[in-house]
């Protein structure tokens, strides 16, 4: 049967009836009734395509895009284009894709696209029928889930707290923001994760401060009790955990010092497992700070400690087993090695040397009024040091601190140091601590070993009461000498086996014999 002839025009519509889609397409094919992005009277705003002070008949031509609006819409209807022989439709239209994907679409005009369109007018009588459509809680606020509290606490988590008014929060542990290192109070402590911040309060008047300022008294980290579980929470019953502690001095003004001012906090947790937490107890340390100064410095650190470990007093740590790891601390017949690092101001404070990381870090001193050269060169000495000065260093990471054997001794190299403190003093400024390690044992698992250690000194001569910039600085050089690859065992041949003793059988000359001698011992094994 011969196809049924429709003409052209009527297969359009037909197509585009059953098969036409629509889409939204952008064009400077006219320009809208209102131009919202015409901000300048009188002069071409770039990218503003139905700007009419812009002369160009084209705006698409000289801009490298139209600004959303700027352009009249245009609604396409699309069909495939093999479905069309000849297209005489009243619309413009155009072809899009690559063949044999191409898309024939055409363009209907519609008055309303790119227009404003004027909102209904909403009155008394016709309030209701507006509004009752929209009528539910998208009026009201969302309401908020309680939040779901874990059993026992994981690593990482926040360590809850309970105020005495059973105000829910976490145990803070102050962290500086900014460049300026100011301190920020709600940066949570993590359960399990040792911590140590230093950051800065500024104050405008420290002699009202002084007494009214929580931040610097012991009683704003003795306030509140701590969960055992997060479950806790939901039981108002449960056991808490109170935070002890021995300080029990409270900031007082004296004149123009204020006495007993926070400067460190140190809280030590016990916990048992998914048990929760045991015990807490704090530590301060209190300085007296003059009411001149606008800064005061503070430390924060926590220390987990597992109940088992407690019970059994100081356990050292290990920095690897039996070799270093990289990243933990360098430990010496004293404890561990320490390098400088400043705090704000004056300040001076130390950081564990890490093995395997070099580092320069460094702090600012003064001299102290009747202070002597000998003092003040003392003083530096012990800070550069971070205490009292280390013998040995502990050759593996696993050595314990009454194990005499596997250390290493350190070499010193110290300044001669001489003279008053009445106009200059020869000062020790600089310490280079060298340290030298290799890889022993399994190619497989190697463990890092230190052979040796030097302490460097570098002195020069400072005025005594002026400002005197100390540096410490740790390097790490590797020694180890790798040996010969191992011996690769005798090939074996992809070969069949020529005879039964292959691949025993040996390739040089005394094959034969050496075939013979193991049939010989075959045959005695086989008799007995």
């Amino acid at each position: 049967m011969a196809p049924e002839l429709v003409t052209p025009g009527f297969l359009v519509v037909l197509i585009i009836t059953f098969y036409g889609g629509s889409r939204a397409a952008t064009g400077a094919t006219g320009g809208v009734t209102i131009c919202s992005c015409d901000l300048s009277p009188g002069s071409c705003d770039i990218n503003c395509c139905c700007d009419p002070d812009c002369s160009s008949s084209d705006p698409t031509n000289v801009f490298s895009f139209c600004l959303p609006g700027s352009t009249k819409a245009e609604r396409w209807s699309c069909l495939p284009n093999w479905l069309m022989f000849r297209n005489n439709a009243p619309y413009s239209s155009t072809v899009l894709g690559a063949a044999p994907a191409q898309l024939l679409c055409v363009s209907a005009a519609d008055a309303s696209l790119n227009y404003f369109v004027t909102p209904q007018k909403v009155d008394a009588g016709n309030f209701s029928s507006v509004s009752d459509p929209y009528r539910g809680a998208s009026f009201s606020p969302a309401s908020a889930r309680a939040p779901a509290f874990s059993s026992f606490y994981q690593s990482g988590d926040p360590v809850l707290t309970l105020s005495t008014s059973n105000v829910l929060g976490v145990m803070r542990l102050p962290g500086p923001l900014g460049d300026q290192r100011l301190c920020t109070d709600p940066n949570p402590a993590r359960f399990l994760l040792d911590d140590i911040t230093s950051c800065v309060r500024r104050f405008s008047n420290l002699s009202v401060s002084c007494e009214t300022d929580r931040s610097l008294s012991v009683l704003y980290y003795q306030d509140m009790a701590v969960l055992r579980v997060p479950a806790d929470v939901i039981d108002l019953n449960a056991i808490k955990v109170p935070i002890s502690s021995s300080v029990a001095n409270v900031p007082i003004l004296q004149g123009d010092v204020c006495e007993n001012v926070v400067t460190q906090v140190i809280y030590t947790v016990l916990y048992n497992g998914t048990q929760g937490i045991t015990n807490v107890s704090v530590d301060f340390i209190l300085s007296n700070v003059s009411t001149t100064s606008d800064v005061i410095s503070q430390t924060f650190s926590v220390l987990y400690k597992p109940v088992t470990l407690a019970s059994q007093g100081s356990v050292q740590s290990r920095s690897g087993n039996p070799g270093y790891l990289v990243g933990l601390p360098v430990l010496s017949d004293i404890g561990r090695l320490s390098l400088l690092r400043s705090l704000v101001g004056d300040s001076c404070s130390h950081s564990d040397v890490q093995f395997g990381v070099n580092a320069v870090s460094g702090c600012v001193i003064r001299g102290q009024d009747q202070e002597t050269c000998a003092d003040l060169q003392a003083r530096a000495y012990q800070l550069l040091l971070g205490g009292r000065a280390p013998g040995s260093l502990a050759m593996f990471g696993n050595t314990t601190a009454g194990q005499s054997g596997d250390r290493t001794s350190i070499i010193y190299q110290n300044c001669s140091l001489q003279g008053d403190c009445a106009s200059s003093c020869l000062l020790p400024t600089s310490l280079h601590i060298q340290i030298l390690w290799a890889s022993v044992g399994l190619v497989s698992n190697p463990q890092s070993q230190l052979l040796g250690g030097r302490f460097v000194f570098g002195c020069e001569f400072v005025q005594c009461r002026g400002a005197t910039a100390l540096q410490t600085r740790v390097s790490f050089t590797d020694l180890t000498r790798r040996g010969p690859s191992p011996r690769s065992s005798p090939g074996v041949t992809s070969r069949a086996p020529l005879e039964f003793f292959s691949p025993f059988q040996s390739s040089t000359a005394e094959g034969p014999a050496m075939s013979l001698l193991c049939l010989t011992l075959v045959m005695l094994l086989t008799c007995l």
